[in-house]
Order: C-alpha cells, then sequence, then structure tokens
C-alpha cells in the first residue's frame, strides 16, 4: 500500500502540471475578457522533438497563435467601444463564436478568422504532449462504438487529414446526443459554430509542419500521432460537460 501510495504521488508530480497548463489553454476562452492573453504552452517549444520541431513550434506558437490573438483582441475592442451597451460583445469569445451568424457584419470576419485562430490552436497545443500519451479506457470504448474498431478511427483521420486541400483543420468532435464525428473546416472556422464540441484536432496549414516535414503531409500526420495526450483530450471532452 505504501509502495502504491508513493508511485501515485511521483505520477501526480508528473502529470498535474502538463494537465493544468493544458486546460489553461482553453478554459479562459468561456470566460469574457477585456482582453485575451496568449496562453502560454503546456511544454517547452523543444518538448515535442523530434516529432515537430522546436522552431517550428516557437514560430507557430509567438507568431501565428499571438498574431491571432492579438487582431481578435483589436476586433473584441472595436466592437465594445463603438456598442458599448450590447452584452452579446462583452460576453467570452467561445459564446461569440458559438454564435458567430449573430455578429454584426462589420465585425464579423475579423472575429471568425481571429477568433477562431485563437481559439483552435489553444485545442491544437492542448491535445499533444511530449511522448504522448495512450488512448483511456473510455474514450477507447466511445471510439470504437462510433467507428467500429480504433484503427478504423484512425485511418478515418488521417485521410481526412490527408484529403484536406489547402488550409484548415481536421477535428474530433461531441456532436448531436454526444456522438464523436470527424469533420473538416477551411481556415480558421471552428466546429463550435455547428454546435460541435471539439476534443481533438490537427492543424493542417503549411506552417505547422513545412520547416521540419517540407511538403510530405504524410509525414508530419504520423509524427503527429506520436504526440496526441488522451489524458489531455479526455479532460477536453469533460471540460465541454461542465461548462
Amino acid at each position: 500500500m505504501a509502495i502504491v501510495t508513493v508511485l501515485s504521488c511521483l505520477i501526480t508530480l508528473v502529470v498535474t502540471p502538463h494537465q493544468t497548463a493544458a486546460i489553461g489553454m482553453y478554459e479562459e476562452s468561456a470566460v469574457p475578457k477585456e482582453a485575451y492573453p496568449l496562453p502560454p504552452l503546456p511544454y517547452p517549444y523543444g518538448g515535442l522533438e523530434p516529432h515537430m520541431d522546436e522552431r517550428t513550434v516557437q514560430i507557430h506558437h509567438q507568431g501565428h497563435h499571438a498574431a491571432y490573438t492579438t487582431k481578435m483582441n483589436a476586433a473584441l475592442k472595436q466592437w465594445r467601444e463603438e456598442d458599448p451597451g450590447n452584452t452579446f460583445a462583452k460576453s467570452s469569445i467561445l459564446n461569440i463564436l458559438q454564435n458567430v451568424s449573430s455578429v454584426p457584419e462589420k465585425y464579423r470576419t475579423a472575429l471568425r478568422n481571429n477568433g477562431g485562430g485563437y481559439f483552435n490552436h489553444a485545442i491544437y497545443w492542448a491535445c499533444m504532449s511530449p511522448g504522448g500519451a495512450a488512448i483511456t479506457p473510455d474514450l477507447k470504448s466511445d471510439i470504437i462504438q462510433n467507428f467500429g474498431t480504433y484503427d478504423n478511427f484512425k485511418d478515418q483521420f488521417t485521410t481526412k487529414a490527408m484529403a484536406l486541400f489547402g488550409s484548415g483543420y481536421v477535428w474530433l468532435s461531441r456532436g448531436e446526443n454526444e456522438q464523436l464525428v470527424i469533420s473538416t473546416t477551411a481556415n480558421q472556422d471552428s466546429p463550435v459554430t455547428e454546435d460541435l464540441h471539439p476534443i481533438l484536432v490537427i492543424d493542417i496549414w503549411e506552417h505547422a509542419y513545412y520547416l521540419k516535414h517540407q511538403n510530405k503531409r504524410a509525414d508530419f500526420v504520423a509524427d503527429w500521432w506520436k504526440l496526441v495526450n488522451w489524458n489531455a483530450v479526455r479532460d477536453l471532452d469533460q471540460w465541454w460537460k461542465r461548462i
């Protein structure tokens, strides 16, 4: 019993900081804020080596993700200043994305693109970790129920990633009646606008992989699977049920 307790404590010390940081990537999106900070990654920039190179992760986070965050905040600020009595404008970016068709046309494109870029990247980073983590029994059971086998799911997801034309994302989300569905979005569109709750995503924009993998998307997708942290996916799945 003492050995089990010690091992549990050691596991907690190793796992909990990453899980907490990963959840922190996206949980603020559901909270109304005057301005959203760029969420820090739950691992060092070089932590995903050798499957994802340090320079790509750094540029992707400090360059692309940061730019979407800055532009999203600017669009929110403009909307709120020009329509100070609008309570919808003061709501969370997640709520705004979920109801983006109700955003005034003047601000809609900026918030769909940049709010989507902010949120989509938060989910993307949160679902990975150094070395990844094996699929949890509960999620594996759900995947088998929806896709027949885990291998069928992985093949379908990979096929979508290879077939996606141009820039965008491939998602695993909860849909109606908690059913798991695979979908794609173009550019920075997000499945939350379609009443889906995403729990796993791969970024297929070329800046996500070109420095290391060049035009070999298949190699990038194969390497990405090695980084998927299914504990983080489970945490995200549970987060959707709490908010």
